[in-house]
């Protein structure tokens, strides 16, 4: 019995040392143990003979006496203290066992996190790595009725037979003006603006500016270009050199920084 209780005392002191990446082998080894001490505490409580079982009522009760008397722990002691022992490691095994399930617990819980966090960096590099929706500059400006309506109007006087990126960038140098010192401030005196006594644009004087029909296409052209991207790369003047006057177009070559041409129109600015 003693050397029982020594060896699952000598269990319980090793499984506190263990480390936790042992826990579950040291519980099943543990198990094992308990299980053998258990059969051989019931061996020594059943096995006994005839003989034993027959001794006297009076000689236990004055062997105990004397075993006590003498220090020794007695039957009844020895009894009680064999599962009581078992019930501590039994506690010891459980609370063990409530270790690892709350260790793996959190080791799961980490896992997940970690996921969480490399799938919010993927979705940050993500939309770092997508193209960026173009900075539109026309979108703060305040038009009114009348603007948008000179707008269309000389967008198709001006580029009414160009394709649509070409009815924009026209649309676009009226609203890089209406931005840029030395303009007008509002969209339908810049269309009506005269310089040294002429016209800005020809539209306004020659009268296609009234006559024409704004058609669906050239105010959705309009629209991208207070709303969408900004491909004037600042234009503030344009010309078609083929019906333009070349004393016109002299000018334009001396005094401004050509941009590109699309369509039938060159783009210019300021140098």
């Amino acid at each position: 019995m003693l050397i029982i209780q020594n060896l699952l005392k000598n269990v319980y002191g090793s499984i506190r040392k263990i480390s936790k990446k042992s826990y579950r082998n040291s519980v099943v080894i543990a198990s094992g143990f308990l299980v053998f001490a258990m059969i051989s505490l019931s061996a020594q409580a059943f096995g006994g003979t005839g003989k034993n079982r027959a001794v006297s009522k009076e000689y236990r009760v004055w062997h105990a006496g004397e075993k006590e008397e003498a220090g020794e722990e007695t039957e009844g002691s020895g009894g009680s203290a064999g599962p009581q022992f078992l019930k501590q490691c039994k506690c010891a095994l459980e609370e063990e066992q409530s270790k690892i399930e709350n260790a793996n617990k959190i080791i799961q819980r980490k896992r997940e996190m970690v996921k969480q966090c490399v799938s919010v960096e993927n979705v940050e590099q993500i939309e770092q790595e997508l193209p960026q929706p173009p900075v539109n500059p026309y979108q703060e400006l305040e038009i009114s009725e009348q603007d948008y309506e000179a707008l269309c109007r000389i967008v198709q006087a001006e580029a009414g037979g160009e394709e649509e990126k070409g009815r924009i960038l026209v649309a676009e140098v009226i609203l890089n003006r209406v931005l840029t010192e030395g303009f007008k401030d509002n969209i339908y005196e810049v269309i009506f603006e005269k310089s040294g006594g002429s016209a800005q644009f020809a539209p306004t004087v020659d009268g296609r500016y009234f006559s024409v029909e704004v058609t669906e296409q050239t105010r959705q052209a309009v629209e991208k270009a207070l709303h969408g991207e900004d491909y004037s790369q600042g234009a503030l003047f344009f010309s078609a050199r083929s019906k333009a006057n070349p004393n016109d177009m002299a000018w334009f070559d001396h005094n401004l920084k050509w941009l590109f041409q699309y369509g039938g129109h060159e783009f210019y600015t300021l140098p």
